[in-house]
């Protein structure tokens, strides 16, 4: 494997080395001498490269060292923008241009020739001098080379276990205070407090989990050192599950907070807070309704906790360093395989090593991922016994530094670019691999896509308990993850000390004399002259981060020609003004805009002909310019479905992600769209069947199916459909012999029938489908598909025969959804053998009772793996009698499952629940509006160009 393009330990040396060969060995037309210079400058710079990577494994350099290396690393940066910067001049020209355009073209290229001679002089004097000052200096002497690690296979069991063995008893205490029984129903608070890694918010979370089904609605939202009051008012209305405001009044964010929780019994965690002052804004917004709620908060400050706890029925949970026995279990989990003990030779080192860790989860589980994986050599381990000194705060974070140290010089540079995220930050797994890879952090490895490197780079760093994996999927896969507080305080250090990451968050900015390289934005309490000040330190920027809100205009941006990555995340007045020299950065490989103020792109953006990654989801750009079909280099393009894509569509030729895709012209796109022939993901809307005539509405569906087709047969991968009422029944046939390479397949659009061909998707492993009324022979015919591994299934009216899933059905199946919209019972069942890899079960269906008098019936004793069983039971317009025997019904397989799976009830629309008494006439009122409105609603959508279907 070659090393990165580009690392924090060699800077550019390797894209650089590679840049002065083309230089030597192209035509380049070099005036006399400057082919030698570069040369020497390519010779010594190889050497150059070789210590680098040296110095990459040491622990400890003398400062004189780390001088010389971080020289060489700022000149490496600086000589390849100077050849970045020429190449461009001499490969620039329009072979078309008239003979006096030709002239002068040729003009400014002898005096690009001229400049670069210039300049190379001057870099190689700087280069010479560096060497010499190596020599004069005997560096060699006081380079300590640190060992290397192997990868850990044994990451999920391992982190669940380090999960459970934190504060042991912790979520039984407060689990116990919180739901005891009392003669009141007043809201209840408990505050854990306690120092930095002793798994406050790990504690939460299990409260949380354990009793969140208890309650109509729950939240988790941190607060952080510096807070943005507005975001968690806006991030708690969305996990509640309230409607998002698009409000930025603090004031009115509350008070639709407390309209929504008013009737409701919640459940929210306010994690991480730091001052009084933020819990005061959180408090107001949480009303207190006598309604049995309760409130958890996490603290590093009793005086915070004892603020919490001081307005409402309190308790203080102060959670305490593991015990001796504890931190030995934690320990030896983590480092050991759970059946093997502790080899002799090392008992006597690991408890060492474990007291020196003062109980502090944090700081185990971090030097035992360290030990875990290295050998069981005790000279080993005494060395990294001996490298950590007492005191707790230090202890930490000579422990995560023993883990930096650790870490192979192409993984630095990844974990270092996390300091580019604010605190508390959701980090996507997809979007943070390609600026990696734009970066040039992942290098070409035989037999895996960059794509496929950097997840396994994502992979070791949580291996190593260095990033925090969240929204794990069916697959075991994280699809995103956060930073501890503490590990980001450490990488934040490395980033200064290393010029890695220029971070400005808070109101001051202090200046430094480095060039700026990579550059986050997340303050928005700058003003505009301290921002056009930083800007234009910003020559030579290749990262430039924005987040956070600011309620003040901007300053533009500059051209940037050393640009790799560009990302604009705020509610600040960026323009489209703002962004009109985005084109001049010619370097640039990943662009993502988000913000609500820029309408639309530049068409010079077809002139960045290194991007690969442009995002503008979320944005308001309602229209891509034609020269958008210039980036031959784009892979990734995510869109919005009210964005007009342009003809020129077709022209991207290596585009594999094609994302929320909607064509206003709907032939000419599916024209265009079927010359993508390396496309590989695919999320699109069709248009709705009334918005075209009867005789357009064959044409559309007759491209549709061809191009689709077409794509299948070329590699597609994933495909997401997003449909009202276009009816898709012969597109799923065409797909099922069309497209075997399908992993993916999400069909929003319901379909009459499953075709009998889904078995031939023999690769497919996530499936969602709706389908009018799902029958028993349809279970049969997708329990066969041997790959899949996710299956939601969606019915529009309620089955009317008991489902049965046989044995070896969905043999490989994790997780399992199934939906019933329509009134009725539900009846399904599992056979011995059936399913006996699914671990999430969750069913969803109404209660209200039809003439047919279905009832509830649920068998699901032979999952032998089950451990998550959820009901969602719609309570619209059914007897209470009726709701609590369907809950009874769930809890009593839950209660005979020899597993003991985790469960969860909720009731929706409980408050159209209705009295039995009642029942009879509500229901045949009921069922004359209900009558009516599929009446109408059949009139209105349902007639397609095949069939008609309900909707």
């Amino acid at each position: 494997m070659e090393g990165p393009v580009v690392s924090a330990s060699t800077g550019v040396m390797n894209s650089l080395l590679a840049k002065l060969s083309a230089l030597v060995e192209g035509q380049y037309g070099l005036l006399e001498g400057t082919k030698c210079d570069i040369t020497f400058l390519r010779n010594e710079l190889s050497s150059m490269t070789a210590l680098l990577e040296k110095l990459a494994t040491a622990e400890k350099l003398d400062t004189q060292v780390k001088v010389w290396r971080d020289n060489i690393r700022e000149l490496s940066y600086d000589i390849e923008d100077c050849i970045d910067i020429f190449m461009h001049k001499l490969n620039r020209g329009d072979p078309q241009a008239g003979f006096a355009k030709n002239i002068i073209d040729q003009i400014k290229k002898l005096w690009s020739r001229y400049q670069i001679a210039n300049q190379i002089q001057e870099l190689k004097a700087r280069v010479i001098e560096e060497s010499e000052r190596w020599l004069r200096y005997k560096c060699d002497e006081s380079i300590a080379v640190a060992g290397k690690i192997e990868i850990d296979p044994r990451l999920p069991a391992l982190y669940v276990e380090a999960e459970k063995l934190v504060g042991i008893n912790g979520p039984i205490q407060v689990i116990e205070w919180l739901m005891k029984d009392d003669s009141t129903q007043q809201l209840k608070v408990v505050s854990i407090v306690g120092f930095g890694g002793l798994g406050k918010t790990t504690l939460a979370n299990q409260v949380y989990n354990k009793i969140k089904g208890q309650f109509d609605c729950t939240a988790f939202v941190p607060v952080s050192r510096s807070p943005v009051i507005k975001k968690i008012l806006r991030d708690l209305l969305a996990e509640l599950g309230s409607k998002t405001s698009a409000s930025d009044d603090e004031r009115q964010l509350i008070n639709e907070l407390r309209e929504y929780l008013q009737d409701k019994r919640y459940l929210i965690i306010v994690d991480d807070i730091w001052s009084t002052t933020a819990w005061e804004f959180v408090k107001s917004a949480l009303p207190e309704n006598n309604l049995h709620s309760r409130i958890i908060t996490t603290t590093r400050h009793s005086d915070v906790a004892k603020s919490c706890c001081s307005s409402y029925e309190g308790y203080i949970h102060n959670i305490q360093p593991l015990s001796d026995q504890d931190s030995t279990m934690l320990f030896y989990k983590r480092v050991f395989q759970s059946q093997r003990p502790c080899p002799p030779h090392l008992e006597e080192v690991s408890l060492a090593i474990i007291q020196k860790c003062h109980g502090l989860p944090l700081a185990i589980n971090t030097v035992a991922s360290l030990l875990a994986n290295k050998s069981e050599a005790i000279d080993q381990w005494e060395q990294v016994r001996d490298s950590m000194v007492s005191g707790l705060n230090s202890l930490v974070r000579d422990i995560l530094l023993l883990s930096y140290y650790d870490l192979p010089y192409h993984l630095k540079s990844c974990f270092l670019y996390l300091s580019i995220f604010p605190e508390d930050c959701k980090i996507k797994r997809d979007k943070l691999i390609w600026r990696w890879i734009a970066e040039g952090f992942i290098p070409d490895v035989m037999g895996q896509t960059l794509d496929q490197t950097g997840d396994n780079y994502f992979n070791d760093l949580i291996n190593r308990s260095l990033i925090q994996p969240i929204d794990i999927a069916y697959d075991g896969m994280a699809r995103a993850c956060r930073i501890h507080d503490m590990v980001l305080d450490l990488i934040i250090s490395l980033c200064t000390e290393q010029n890695f990451v220029t971070i400005v968050d808070g109101q001051v900015y202090k200046c430094s004399t480095n060039k700026i390289r990579r550059l986050s934005l997340l303050s928005g309490f700058l003003e505009n002259d301290v921002l056009q000040n930083i800007m234009n330190k910003c020559a030579h920027v290749r990262s430039l981060i924005r987040f956070r809100v600011v309620d003040k205009e901007a300053p533009h941006l500059p051209i940037f020609h050393s640009l790799r990555v560009l990302v604009l995340r705020c509610t600040c007045d960026l323009g489209n003004q703002h962004i009109k020299y985005i084109g001049s950065s010619l370097q640039l490989k990943y662009l993502e805009i988000g913000c609500p103020s820029i309408t639309e792109l530049p068409n010079r953006i077809g002139d960045l002909q290194y991007l690969q990654t442009l995002d503008i989801h979320g944005s308001k750009i309602r229209k891509l310019p034609p020269t958008i079909g210039n980036l031959k280099n784009l892979v990734r393009l995510l869109v919005d479905f009210h964005l007009e894509l342009p003809d020129e569509i077709g022209d991207l030729q290596a585009l594999h992600m094609l994302s929320h895709a909607y064509s206003y012209d709907s032939l000419k796109f599916w024209e265009q769209l079927r010359r993508l022939t390396n496309l590989r993901v695919l999320l699109i809307r069709l248009h709705d069947s009334n918005e075209l005539d009867y005789h357009g509405n064959g044409k559309y569906q007759q491209a549709l199916e061809s191009s689709l087709t077409v794509l299948g047969k070329c590699g597609l991968q994933s495909l997401e459909i997003d449909s009202n009422d276009y009816s898709t029944n012969k597109l799923m046939d065409l797909l099922c012999y069309n497209a075997p390479f399908l992993r993916k397949l999400c069909n929003q659009s319901y379909i009459s029938r499953l075709p009998h061909g889904m078995q031939s998707l023999v690769n497919l492993a996530h499936l969602d489908i709706r389908i009018t009324r799902i029958k028993h022979e349809d279970l049969c015919i997708l329990g066969a598909i041997p790959t899949l591994l996710y299956a939601m299934l969606t019915s529009l009216e309620a089955p009317t025969e008991r489902l049965s899933i046989g044995r070896q059905q969905f043999y490989n199946l994790r997780e399992f959804i199934f939906r019933s919209y329509g009134e009725g019972g539900l009846r399904m069942v599992t056979e011995q053998e059936a399913m006996p890899k699914v671990r999430s079960l969750h069913l969803s269906f109404r209660a209200k009772e039809t003439e047919s008098k279905i009832g509830f019936e649920f068998r699901f004793v032979h999952l032998t793996n089950l451990e998550h069983l959820r009901a969602t039971i719609d309570c619209y317009m059914a007897t209470r009698s009726r709701v609590e025997a369907a809950e009874a019904a769930i809890r009593n397989t839950a209660s005979i499952h020899p597993g003991h799976p985790a469960l969860q009830i909720e009731r929706c629309r409980e408050y159209k629940t209705v009295e039995d008494e009642n029942a009879k006439e509500m229901r045949l009122q009921d069922d004359i509006i209900y009558k009516e409105v599929v009446r109408q609603e059949h009139a209105r959508k349902r007639k397609c160009c095949e069939d008609l279907l309900p909707y």
